[in-house]
């Protein structure tokens, strides 16, 4: 004998209740024993009640370190400069639109959107019966 539609829709709903009990279980578990690692599994802290003082002294910075750090500047420049120039000599200019069809808008469409256009329409005619 099958199975009436409100017999099957039973069977789903409690599938669905036991599932979903399971996973929130399983998280609810997760999150307590990461809780528990959190609080006994830390490193003891020490050292929290005590304040440090640093003091920061800068030098000057020499001859040869300044001479350095304007060679390392103007050789940045210089590479932006060659970088600009090597992007503007590499994009190609197309001046007319490839050929094709056109959106609406007026970007033509690649081949690969005509293609799968094509392969997705179908005939306006249904099928012919046998004779």
């Amino acid at each position: 004998m099958n199975p009436g539609v409100t017999e099957l829709l039973g069977q789903g709903l409690a599938m669905m209740v036991v599932g979903m009990s399971l996973v929130f279980g399983a998280l609810a578990l997760l999150w307590v024993v990461i809780a528990l690692l959190g609080r006994f599994g830390g490193a003891p802290v020490s050292d929290a009640g005590k304040e440090v003082s640093v003091t920061v002294v800068a030098l000057p910075p020499t001859a040869a370190e300044a001479e350095r750090a304007a060679l390392t500047a103007e050789r940045a420049r210089v590479a932006a400069i060659v970088a600009a120039a090597l992007m503007a000599n590499a994009v190609p200019l197309h001046l007319e639109p490839p050929p094709g069809p056109t959106f609406e808008h007026g970007r033509s469409a690649s081949a690969w959107v005509t293609t799968n256009r094509a392969r997705a329409m179908r005939p306006w005619q249904p099928p012919r019966a046998a004779a």
